[in-house]
């Protein structure tokens, strides 16, 4: 069983006026793009950000479309929108804004079952593709993979692989993670603000297949999450169940 996570100067600097020169029609887009001028401390903690209006010219979209964009992010904390005084970028937002996220002890526990975790391996090295992508890393980066497996009552469980971004965490070494699984480490040392799961199902193999006892080729439960602090994406975790493994989500 598996319980599932409930319910960006006034002016712009060179490389903005390249990016205002393409479209964007949708609030996803505009809220991706002021995310990234605030990752990348175009506009810094404490600065005011253009207007509405101003922003809607910008990047070539309806003020609505904007006005929407900042909603969210005004929800979660990132930016503080103020009447008559304008919308800047919060200096305490990633303090106020903290992501709950599924602790395996306690899933093994409200089996009944006693909980055990083993780390494999951490290894500093190039990610996978699909971690290089969620992690939005360019060529020639490196993340660290961290491998751990978790029993209940003796059995596996779940086994875990997860890209840590040592470029946006603090300082970690193999020593952190030889009691405390990485998800634990990151809660407890990162805020984090949100995330986002993926599930599919594919076929065991390797490292996967010999650490659930199943044989290659049998299809298990994998569930993919990303983990961000504000616009930074600093976690990618694949976590693989063995056949017949149930998902239970509760409102």
């Amino acid at each position: 069983m598996t319980k599932l996570p409930g319910k960006v100067a006034r002016s712009l600097r060179p490389a903005a006026r390249e990016r205002a020169g393409k479209r964007m029609n949708t609030w996803q887009s505009v809220r991706a793009e002021v995310l990234e001028r605030i990752r990348s401390r175009e506009w810094p903690p404490g600065e005011l950000i253009p207007t509405e209006q101003e922003l809607a010219h910008q990047l070539g979209c309806a003020r609505a479309t904007v006005n929407r964009a900042l909603r969210e992010l005004a929800d979660s904390g990132i930016i503080e929108r103020r009447r008559k005084v304008g919308t800047r970028v919060s200096a305490t937002h990633s303090r106020r804004t903290r992501l709950e996220i599924p602790v395996m002890r306690q899933e093994i526990e409200a089996l009944g079952a006693s909980y055990a975790y083993r780390l494999l391996s951490v290894e500093l090295r190039p990610p996978s593709e699909l971690a290089q992508r969620a992690l939005q890393l360019g060529p020639g980066g490196q993340a660290t993979q961290v491998k751990a497996q978790y029993l209940a009552n003796g059995k596996p469980h779940c086994c875990e692989v997860i890209w840590l971004n040592p470029l946006a965490l603090p300082a970690f070494s193999r020593a952190d993670f030889e009691e405390l699984p990485a998800h634990e480490w990151l809660a407890r040392n990162v805020a984090l603000t949100h995330g986002r799961f993926s599930i599919l199902a594919e076929g065991a193999s390797g490292d996967c297949a010999r650490n659930l006892q199943v044989a290659d080729g049998t299809p298990v439960l994998t569930i993919e999450r990303i983990n961000w602090s504000d616009a930074t994406p600093v976690s990618f975790a694949r976590q693989f169940y063995p056949p017949e493994h149930r998902l239970i989500s509760e409102d």
